[in-house]
């Protein structure tokens, strides 16, 4: 029979967020700042003073150097002796810095108000892969929908950021729903990936090189005759992070194809 389904569903452009998106980040803002007198308390109570300072910061800090650096590095007891002077000299500091640090109005505070504008920049990307379920979908949750063949559903939100090609059938991907949830985290972190390469302008050759060949490596390790749906033909079929022609975009692009 063949293809019985080919969509690519594009990543989401920042134009496209909609534009209450600057709540999420004054709501961030808000929150964590509302939350200062809880984290400092909290502080306080898990490193009360310059004894737990040293029990629960120097003592576990300089376990899990020894760990990453190794007993056998040739300077490893001068490495070590160095952090655990440092480290202690500065208990008394951290106490009064942490505390003036969480007053009203202090370090923390205006922190937040500094990173407030990173964290959006961070969750644009976010939503140009996944979206948001009560305003816009990326192509993430879309993705979802069509490994489980939920065409209706799909198609419901397929926009000018998505290429529909075939549209015969559209049958779950795998044999098991169980793998559905691997294979969407595998498609979200890589088009994540992609995201951030355009932001940083990256030239189409070096996503498809860089993220795009180790992406699609990845997922075809899933489109084997031991996971995929009996119904469909493995050797036709394809999950893979690529650039539509048609909308210009980078995306996850699904095909579903059947033995003829």
């Amino acid at each position: 029979m063949g293809v019985i389904y080919d969509v690519h569903l594009g990543l989401l452009s920042p134009s496209e967020l909609p534009s209450t998106f600057d709540e999420v980040r004054d709501d961030w803002n808000s929150t964590l700042k509302s939350k200062r007198q809880k984290i400092i308390t909290n502080l306080k109570r898990v490193v009360p003073d310059e004894s737990a300072y040293i029990t629960k910061i120097v003592d576990r800090s300089n376990a899990g150097y020894k760990e990453f650096i190794g007993t056998t590095h040739p300077r490893y007891d001068e490495i070590m002796l160095k952090r655990e002077i440092k480290m202690e000299a500065a208990k008394s500091r951290y106490i009064s810095n942490r505390d003036a640090a969480f007053q009203a109005g202090g370090d923390f505070e205006t922190g937040v108000d500094r990173g407030k504008d990173a964290f959006r920049n961070n969750a644009a990307i976010i939503w140009q892969v996944v979206g948001d379920r009560d305003k816009i979908y990326g192509p993430t949750p879309k993705a979802r929908y069509a490994l489980e063949g939920k065409k209706d559903l799909l198609e419901d939100l397929i926009t000018s950021a998505d290429n529909l090609i075939t549209s015969t059938e559209l049958k779950p991907f795998f044999k098991y729903r169980r793998y559905v949830p691997s294979v969407v985290a595998s498609i979200n972190k890589w088009l994540s990936y992609v995201a951030y390469a355009l932001r940083a302008g990256w030239s189409d050759a070096d996503i498809n090189n860089k993220i795009a060949t180790k992406a699609n490596d990845e997922l075809a390790g899933y489109v084997n005759s031991a996971m995929i749906n009996p119904d469909l033909d493995p050797t036709a079929s394809k999950i893979e992070i690529s650039k539509d022609a048609a909308t210009g975009r980078w995306g996850v692009h699904i095909v579903e194809a059947t033995p003829s």
